[in-house]
């Protein structure tokens, strides 16, 4: 498969992309039964669900969720960790994103000047979160609702109880920045408007505490 396949493909929906944060811990998996979802690495899996696409920097993270029926799986060309192309038999179910460099991005990384994306390619931000949601923006999303992109911990927890991964990263100051400028760039760019659902009642959280960037 293509990157150039799924472009457009979901034209005028509202397509949810998933983190990983503990807000997930409290969205039960069937509120996503109908909608077009992203999983970010390992998100879907750790709600029990499959999720129409997974997006992933790491390749060693889509072939643990291979085989699937019904998941399309984007990763980029070269593995952020190796550098290396995808090893062995390529899937028809997996997509790669070209880039012109598979050094990771630092905290200068901004796709609206120094880094912008490759034509025709996707994102490599600090977090595979910018990826998935631009292969959100190629996909054709009019609204983008990011679920558990919470850059900050809640009641204490780093990520969603359920996640496969337990220590992954937290420069949340760095992720917060990243989020604002790939969301403006994807404004920008591609007229997608992006915002991000909270699973309370309201901002108060019903009382669990947040503590994010300082």
């Amino acid at each position: 498969m293509e990157l150039t396949d799924l472009q457009n493909k979901h034209k005028g929906e509202t397509v949810w992309v998933l983190g990983s944060g503990p807000s997930l811990n409290h969205i039960d998996a069937g509120f996503f039964a109908g909608k077009t979802v992203i999983s970010t690495n390992f998100s879907a899996e750790s709600l029990g669900f499959e999720a129409h696409y997974v997006f992933s920097h790491y390749h060693h993270v889509i072939a643990q969720l291979l085989p699937s029926d019904i998941t399309t799986f984007v990763t980029l060309q070269c593995d952020t960790l190796s550098h290396k192309p995808w090893a062995g038999h390529v899937p028809d179910s997996v997509a790669f994103a070209e880039q012109d460099s598979y050094s990771a991005p630092g905290g200068a990384w901004n796709p609206l000047t120094s880094h912008k994306p490759k034509q025709g390619s996707l994102a490599y931000g600090s977090s595979s979160l910018h990826g998935a949601m631009h292969l959100a923006a190629h996909l054709g999303a009019s609204y983008i609702i990011l679920v558990g992109a919470d850059c900050g911990t809640l009641d204490g927890a780093h990520r969603v109880d359920t996640y496969q991964v337990k220590n992954g990263h937290t420069p949340w100051a760095l992720y917060e920045k990243h989020h604002r400028l790939m969301k403006q760039y994807l404004q920008e760019t591609y007229g997608v408007k992006v915002h991000s659902l909270n699973p309370f009642i309201n901002l108060n959280l019903e009382g669990h505490t947040f503590e994010g960037v300082s």
